[in-house]
């Protein structure tokens, strides 16, 4: 299958197509409107256009990959074909649209099922600690190596390694990860002698590859090499279908983590506002909502009035500054990385990813001083 066929395939009508002269995905052909909440709570009635097996609806059951919608379904499909082969992976997405989950479910389709999972995300670990963490090393190979270390691509032996966040890997250690995918050869910090490893490698990112080779950010060499089967996640904002059970789902999870809440449902007003939000930090940021929900409610039922903050967006509140007063650019970038912060309850990685940068940015935003 080529690469195009392939990403039409998954996409699906209801999906996004990479624009990589605009370096983001462009919708295409979307349905207007919502839709009204019998039909979101409907998903068991759609007749589907390409049966999912019990296997895998059971895999993605598995990894918490909701398939309600056609488009996730179509991909469910996608997964089962591409989970049967030992054929390197990259997953597009926006962030927070569960590019692990997708991960996950192929890999626990495969012959390595049984095997280690590692998963990395590339844009979370400084440079000058990213190739001691993915190849190992060796007793004094560097200030503090005072035992030796196995990496992670050892660590993942006969499974897979997933690479989170591949555009953000650093320029030099590109190579030896080549090497790794090639030659199956990889080779600790500070060794002298090669090993074999025998991993599958699964990369993800929300980023265009194909523009950061063009910039000369990234391998044009690695790029070929791990872009041989392509899956677009697409965004929650266009799989409305699943938000109903997404949000049923983060909330049995929420109580078993918070077994004291007294929160056990949403009202049928809550759930017509969660299917309507704009959710730009698609499921990642649902799942973080209804986690906070959990914590600090106070009574059985979620209604309309505990869901206002959903409804809110950082960005236009921004734009929106009192009448006659002014904001600079810094105090801008601070209101919204608060604000965002706020919604993901402080979890920065998250905020760097909704926010599209990496976390020195969001650290030296935070440092910023703004009177």
């Amino acid at each position: 299958m080529q690469t195009a066929e392939a990403l039409t395939e998954t996409m699906g009508p209801e999906t996004e197509h990479w624009a990589p002269s605009q370096d983001r995905f462009v919708a295409t052909s979307v349905e207007s409107g919502t839709r009204a909440r019998s039909d979101v709570g409907a998903p068991r009635m759609y007749s589907m256009e390409q049966p999912v097996t019990e296997r895998t609806r059971a895999r993605c059951v598995e990894v918490g990959l909701v398939q309600a919608s056609p488009v996730m379904r179509q991909l469910a499909e996608s997964i089962e074909r591409v989970a049967r082969s030992k054929t390197p992976v990259l997953i597009f997405g926006e962030t927070g649209t569960g590019k692990e989950r997708v991960a996950r479910a192929i890999h626990a389709g495969g012959t390595r099922a049984g095997e280690p999972f590692v998963a990395i995300n590339t844009s979370a670990i400084p440079e000058q600690l990213m190739e001691s963490e993915l190849f190992g090393h060796i007793r004094g190979a560097f200030t503090g190596a005072s035992q030796s270390r196995r990496g992670l691509l050892m660590q993942a032996h006969g499974g897979t390694l997933l690479l989170d966040e591949i555009g953000d890997m650093p320029l030099m250690l590109q190579p030896r990860l080549l090497r790794v995918l090639q030659l199956g050869e990889t080779r600790p910090v500070g060794g002298d002698r090669a090993e074999q490893v025998d991993v599958r490698v699964i990369a993800a990112t929300h980023r265009n590859l194909a523009l950061l080779v063009s910039e000369g950010r990234f391998r044009e060499d690695l790029h070929y090499r791990i872009n041989v089967i392509p899956l677009v996640v697409p965004p929650l904002r266009n799989r409305r279908e699943d938000i109903m059970p997404l949000a049923e789902q983060f909330l049995r999870e929420a109580r078993g983590r918070t077994p004291s809440s007294p929160v056990a449902a949403f009202s049928d007003e809550a759930m017509n506002l969660l299917t309507q939000a704009p959710w730009p930090g698609n499921v990642r940021e649902l799942e973080n909502t209804v986690e906070r929900l959990v914590v600090l409610g106070r009574k059985p039922v979620v209604t309309a009035s505990d869901l206002a903050f959903p409804q809110e967006n950082p960005k236009a509140a921004i734009l929106h500054a009192p009448e006659g007063s002014t904001c600079t650019l810094r105090q801008m970038n601070r209101l919204y990385l608060q604000q965002v912060l706020a919604q993901t309850n402080g979890d920065k990685v998250s905020a760097a990813k909704i926010l599209n940068i990496n976390l020195s940015t969001l650290y030296r935003w935070e440092r910023a001083k703004v009177g």
